[in-house]
């Protein structure tokens, strides 16, 4: 398995340092010694630092894992996070259906205390007891009673699960020729790819959002099997709405 965390973290790193956007020694060293232990926990593919985000009290550190083998036609992705408290990443708790309105409800910034709530969850109601003199026999072909989720609080580590994936799903981007489609329909990374060349840089249509499908277009090009032979099958960054963007 190809894994790109600590032979590539500093490597990687030193491309932004003249914009201030870099870590401190220490930070990459129990970074480097963090992606391993998670890298060694599961057999993931690829084990990537995602990002920073700062926090008033502390910073979270976000990982991201990638799956290509066995997904279909785009590899499954799963984020982990963790702060300088103990440099113990812990998979990020998965998004409710109702965490975009609670989100929307605070725009100040992280604190960096994930136990913290934000707000707390609605008073559970009792059910009725109904009393049937004559109760059916259940049917034994119907579905099962569908147990009912509790409410719970809505914490900082929930808001910043949504965060993290709302980032990732409209800015993480891919130069064209970076991955290709197999035949099975998997994605994978394109061996022979070197990089953009320095004319091919400044142009937008070069790049393309690293996430599934989502453009009627572009699901039909990859249902004709037409991305087996280009590598344009992914949302291209210049269609993102409005215009000028990016």
């Amino acid at each position: 398995s190809s894994v790109m965390l600590a032979q590539k973290l500093n490597e990687d790193l030193g491309q932004f340092w003249p914009t201030g956007a870099t870590l401190s020694l220490d930070e990459k060293m129990n970074l480097e010694l963090s992606l391993l232990k998670l890298h060694e926990n599961e057999d993931f593919e690829e084990v990537l630092l995602w990002g920073r985000i700062r926090g008033v009290m502390r910073d979270y550190y976000i990982a991201q894992t990638l799956n290509y083998k066995g997904h279909y036609e785009f590899p499954h992705k799963r984020f982990f996070w963790c702060t300088e408290t103990n440099w113990s990443f812990a998979e990020l708790p998965a998004i409710s259906p109702n965490d975009r309105e609670l989100v929307e409800l605070f725009n100040e910034p992280l604190r960096g205390e994930h136990d913290l709530v934000l707000k707390e969850a609605p008073p559970q109601e009792e059910e009725p007891q109904e009393q049937e003199e004559n109760p059916e026999e259940p049917d034994s072909l119907a579905s099962t009673v569908e147990e009912k989720i509790p409410p719970k609080d809505f914490t900082e580590l929930d808001r910043l699960a949504y965060v993290v994936r709302a980032i990732d799903h409209d800015c993480s981007a891919a130069p064209k020729g970076a991955f290709r489609i197999t035949p099975a329909h998997e994605l994978v990374r394109n061996k022979a790819f070197e990089g953009l060349k320095r004319e091919e840089l400044g142009k937008l249509s070069n790049y393309f959002h690293f996430r599934n499908v989502q453009l009627p277009e572009k699901r039909e090009q990859l249902d004709r099997d037409d991305a087996l032979f280009t590598y344009d099958f992914l949302d291209p960054l210049e269609k993102d709405t409005p215009k000028g963007c990016w």
